[in-house]
Formats: structure tokens, C-alpha cells, sequence
């Protein structure tokens, strides 16, 4: 691996962590593909892993105002260890999609308070991987 995939593996590993740490392993996995997916079909979400996890308000855990946007894994947390191989294997495509090429995920504490994109018909609900509802968008199919 080149100096730039390792940043993106650790990048991709970090976002994962901060987003899905507490999840079942399959919704991790899904988090991941979720930033590959993006990272796959360029559009106004960034260009390569660091435009699409860094672009402001996509994913949470990054935006300034998020308490999460300062935490950082700690030497030994298993959790971290995870979501660095999660990170790892979707990078290289070691594991398949589990999501079906979605884009975009919310965890189900916000069913009774989607995202409106989950609710202007923009976007697909395609499956659920442990607490993450996972959406696609309408008009495209994997």
C-alpha cells in the first residue's frame, strides 16, 4: 500500500470508528461501503476518501459542532482494531456490499425524526444493518 492508502485506510478507519464503534460488525462494514460507495460515483460529495468523509456535513462525526469530532481512538481499544480492519477490507473490496451501493445511513434513535432526505423521495430505504437504516438513491440501482 502507498502512503496516500494507508492515510485513506486510517481516514476511512477513523470515520468508521466515530460513526459505528458501538455497532454490530455488519452495520460497521455498511458505514464503510457507504463512504466507498461515495468515494465510487463522484459527485457533489468530494473526490477520493478525504473529500467525501470531510465534506461538511455529510458525516457527522466530522462537522465542528459534533462532540464526536474531537474524540480519538485510544492504543489497544478493540473497537478501534475493528474499524481499522472493516476500514482495510472495504478499501481493498476484501468483503462484498452489504448495503446494495447505498450512500447514506441513519442510525434508528432518529425513526421518529428522519433526515429529510430519507423523506423527500430522493433516496431509497434498501436495508437494515443492526441499529443503521441504509438508503440508496432512488434513481440509481447497483
Amino acid at each position: 500500500m502507498t502512503g496516500t492508502d494507508m492515510y485513506d485506510v486510517v481516514l476511512l478507519g477513523l470515520c468508521c470508528w466515530r460513526e459505528a464503534q458501538n455497532q454490530l460488525k455488519v452495520a460497521q462494514i455498511g458505514q464503510a461501503w457507504t463512504v466507498r460507495n461515495r468515494v465510487d460515483k463522484p459527485s457533489w460529495w468530494g473526490t477520493g476518501y478525504a473529500g467525501v468523509i470531510l465534506h461538511p456535513f455529510q458525516y457527522s462525526s466530522f462537522n465542528h459542532n459534533d462532540p464526536n469530532a474531537v474524540k480519538m481512538p485510544f492504543p489497544g481499544d478493540p473497537s478501534w482494531q475493528q474499524c481499522l480492519e472493516v476500514a482495510q477490507d472495504v478499501y481493498q473490496a476484501l468483503i462484498p456490499d452489504p448495503t446494495n451501493g447505498c450512500t447514506h445511513y441513519y442510525d434508528a434513535s432518529l425513526d421518529a425524526h428522519p433526515p429529510k432526505w430519507a423523506t423527500d423521495g430522493s433516496m431509497v430505504h434498501e436495508i437494515d444493518l443492526g441499529l443503521f437504516r441504509f438508503w440508496r438513491l432512488a434513481t440509481v440501482r447497483t
